[in-house]
């Protein structure tokens, strides 16, 4: 079930609740797996992966094992700028360096990923010869749709641009980890304004007071519970603002960038 027909139970809950007291309990759990979700997209383990698990920077000829995985000519030239760009090193089947993580060719669903920056914003290479058709391009649409319904973003990267202008390709990429961070600051900004879980844990708690000793305790574990994920969100909340603002202050082009999706997001 997708975060809007999820907000709708919510509410719908909250409003049966009033009636049917357990139903509070029900509209906390929803809400916390919206939170959850918000936070951290699912995706599958890529078999595929299984061989580079293992692999460590200073094992010889490591980047090659990880150019085989590449599907195309243009994709190994997105790798190559990445890992110069961004210092990346294997570690546990990704490559990491400083606080960007990638991953490649990870299944998701019926589909799966060219890359994965992040574990949230998709990196697509796209060659001419099987996207450029309406067919191809309104088949591109319907899985970019699902996939932001699964919570990531989609960055398509034309195949040429990173064969003939692998910069521009970083440079896209760059831009896209921002908006990215600071369409999840606004989300969860908005969140945390629309719908107060605390609030609703206090209904129940004055609801469950009229039921046996059991229910009793189910409210106590339950309010423990909310307030547990509150503190980590609060706490990620914290961390992603500090790390949003460091990268403000260290690039001017990427304030900007941050500048005009907030200006945008708050016209729509």
């Amino acid at each position: 079930m997708n975060i809007p027909f999820r907000i709708l139970a919510v509410v719908v809950c909250f409003f049966i609740g009033f009636v049917f007291p357990l139903s509070f309990g029900l509209a906390a759990l929803i809400a916390w797996s919206i939170y959850s979700d918000v936070t951290e997209p699912i995706t599958e383990a890529p078999s595929r992966q299984s061989k580079l698990k293992s692999l460590t920077a200073a094992d010889e000829g490591w980047l090659d094992i990880f150019r085989d995985v590449c599907e195309s000519p243009a994709e190994i030239a997105f790798l190559d700028a990445m890992v110069s760009a961004f210092d990346l090193k294997p570690e546990k089947g990704f490559l990491s360096g400083g606080d960007l993580k990638l991953q490649m060719q990870v299944p998701v669903s019926q589909y799966r990923l060219d890359f994965l920056v992040d574990k949230r914003l998709i990196v697509e290479v796209d060659g001419a010869a099987y996207h450029s058709s309406p067919e191809a391009v309104e088949r591109d649409n319907r899985r970019d749709e699902f996939m932001k319904n699964k919570g990531f973003e989609v960055l398509r990267i034309p195949a040429k641009t990173t064969l003939y202008k692998p910069q521009e390709a970083i440079e896209a990429v760059e831009a896209a980890r921002v908006a990215l961070l600071a369409k999840m600051t606004l989300r969860k900004q908005e969140i945390r304004d629309s719908f107060r879980p605390t609030q609703m844990i206090a209904t129940v708690e004055g609801g469950l007071n009229h039921f046996s000793e059991g229910l009793d305790q189910f409210n106590e574990r339950l309010q423990q519970k909310v307030d547990d994920d509150l503190e980590r969100q609060k706490q990620k909340a914290e961390d992603d603002d500090k790390l949003l603002q460091e990268k403000l202050d260290a690039d001017p082009q990427f304030k900007k960038i941050y500048n005009d999706v907030v200006a945008n997001w708050d016209k729509n």
